[in-house]
């Protein structure tokens, strides 16, 4: 066999077994996908922890529910939080989370926010006694195939303030 034609033969192979990695890295994220059911996420409650003249804090209490059959670990949580219709905070924590396999979890999120944020919620609060709220933001999960980002978003009612 010529030598040209042996080296062709090497190439060809490499291709082929490179091709076929490709395919199954593929195949394997396709079945992590089909095998990871999302987990559930749910707002809780939104306890206010404090007001002062330039703002205050929040906690943002999630119930998450995992309906896997494997314990997960989240990495990463951001958020937004919406009192009323004014976006009052944005934001990211790295926190791990263990989320328990077919179990719930409570994950409490600090939330910092500016008295300007909130002026108009509060306003609508001292007239009404109560102010709707929206919690969204993502979930990044740790997977053997790699991080999935997962949305989640909850609703509720502020009625007066809780300290």
């Amino acid at each position: 066999m010529h030598v040209w034609t042996m080296r062709r033969l090497v190439t060809i192979g490499l291709t082929a077994a490179a091709a076929l990695c490709t395919l199954g890295a593929g195949a394997c994220a396709s079945l992590a996908r089909q095998a990871f059911a999302n987990p559930v996420v749910e707002v809780k409650n939104v306890v206010v922890k404090g007001i002062g003249t330039q703002g205050g804090s929040l906690d943002v209490v999630l119930d998450v529910y995992n309906p896997n059959e494997y314990r997960m670990d989240a990495t990463k949580l951001s958020y937004t939080v919406w009192v009323d219709t004014n976006q009052v905070a944005l934001g990211e924590i790295e926190k791990l989370v263990t989320l328990t396999n077919k179990g719930h979890s409570e994950v409490v999120v600090p939330v910092e926010f500016t008295f300007a944020a909130v002026r108009a919620a509060m306003l609508k609060m001292s007239q009404k006694g109560s102010v709707d709220y929206r919690v969204t933001g993502q979930f990044t999960y740790v997977t053997p195939f790699g991080n999935i980002t997962r949305p989640y978003s909850g609703t509720g009612r502020l009625d007066g303030l809780r300290f």
